[in-house]
């Protein structure tokens, strides 16, 4: 197996997580687990009006995850193939939406450190899109 072989099934895989949790988040019905350790109440406890903005931002996080999953599915047919462009799309795309998403999930945990944000992903995500850029790099 080539190295760009193993980093396009790697972006893959990243791709496929977030197109899952684009899923999850744009079908919730109320927040997360975790959203409820983070506010330290239950879903019913919340007024139906900031119900409705809550599963709206959710809505908004599935939608970017889903774009992002789409976006990187997308960009490996052209990495694969060994077009260089594509390496610094992917190194923009991860970049953005993953540095982001590591600073809120660490942001909201220093709101609550007991709540189980997902800061793993978040970093696993980055860490595995970077070693995988690096490895189809050499």
């Amino acid at each position: 197996m080539s190295n760009l072989f193993i980093a396009s099934a790697a972006l893959l895989v990243i791709a496929a997580s977030s197109l899952a949790f684009g899923l999850r988040y744009l079908f919730a019905r109320e927040y997360l687990f975790y959203h409820a350790q983070l506010t330290g109440l239950a879903w019913t406890e919340i007024p139906y009006h900031y119900q409705a903005i809550i599963l709206g931002m959710l809505k908004m996080v599935g939608a970017d995850l889903l774009a992002f999953g789409l976006a990187l599915a997308w960009l490996v047919l052209p990495f694969s193939r060994g077009e260089s462009w594509s390496f610094w799309a992917i190194l923009s795309l991860v970049s953005v939406h993953g540095f982001i998403s590591i600073y809120v999930t660490i942001a909201l945990r220093k709101l609550n450190p007991a709540a189980q944000t997902n800061i793993f992903a978040s970093c696993a995500g980055v860490a595995i899109a970077m070693a995988a850029l690096l490895i189809a790099s050499r």
